[in-house]
């Protein structure tokens, strides 16, 4: 399987390495990042192992890089690894998601108003950009999800590279790539993400407005009710289990 390299693979790997290196990226680094966007498209479980063997084989690799590329996953929270079982995809309780939504959400509201306050022209311009499309996927029915939720994932980190900060913005995405298989299964039902796109052009007209205050308000308030519904399908999904 090639490893190829989009916008969004690139942010997560510049999420997970170290500022100052070299702008060329490591065979280890690029295996993680596909293993990250299978991880929160459900080709792997929560819970799952994750083989070196196969993923060697996958990527056809030898298996150092798959070993760097687990341990940048385990550093992202996205797997554990477990002495004599090896790499397994984190699972998070549902008090746990909530936690990592609720620190997400107060990250989010700090870079939105960082946003708002800074009024930089190609960041507004990228942000009208990205809430126009998401509230076209939104609108379009039987829209795939998961351009939905690229699209939302696009957005998100135009606020947290916007925030003037890349300290600010890793924590952000770090805590995005977390919540994102949680996030995805929120936005699973078309009414949600109207709701979902409504909020996004609230929060820019704010952020548009120059209002620091309220833009960190809506940036929070966008996250939590994100995390709300994600733990909402949660509880659902454990009541049916026999």
């Amino acid at each position: 399987m090639p490893i190829t390299e989009t916008e969004p693979r690139r942010n997560f790997l510049a999420a997970i390495r170290p500022p100052g290196g070299s702008e060329t990226w490591s065979l280890g680094e690029q295996i993680a990042s596909q293993l990250a966007d299978m991880i929160v498209k459900g080709e792997y479980k929560p819970g799952a192992r994750v083989h070196e063997v196969a993923v060697s084989s996958r990527f056809q690799v030898s298996r150092g890089p798959v070993r760097e590329a687990l341990r940048l996953l385990e550093k992202e929270g996205l797997i554990t690894i477990l002495p004599r079982r090896g790499a397994v995809v984190t699972k998070l309780s549902i008090d746990e998601v909530r936690d990592v939504f609720a620190i997400r959400s107060v990250l989010f509201g700090l870079a939105a108003s960082r946003v708002a306050e800074l009024q930089d022209p190609q960041v507004l311009r990228e942000l009208k950009q990205g809430v126009a499309r998401v509230n076209k996927l939104a609108k379009t029915k039987n829209v795939d999800l998961d351009e939905y939720v690229g699209a939302v994932q696009e957005l998100s980190f135009v606020f947290s590279a916007g925030s003037g900060s890349s300290h600010l913005s890793n924590m952000v995405y770090s805590l995005f790539r977390q919540t994102l298989r949680y996030s995805r299964l929120g936005l699973s039902s078309r009414e949600r993400r109207l709701t979902s796109a409504a909020n996004w052009s609230r929060l820019l007209d704010t952020v548009l407005a120059g209002d620091v205050v309220q833009a960190e308000i809506l940036g929070r308030k966008q996250i939590s009710d994100s995390g709300a519904e994600a733990m909402r399908r949660l509880r659902e999904a454990e009541e049916e289990k026999p």
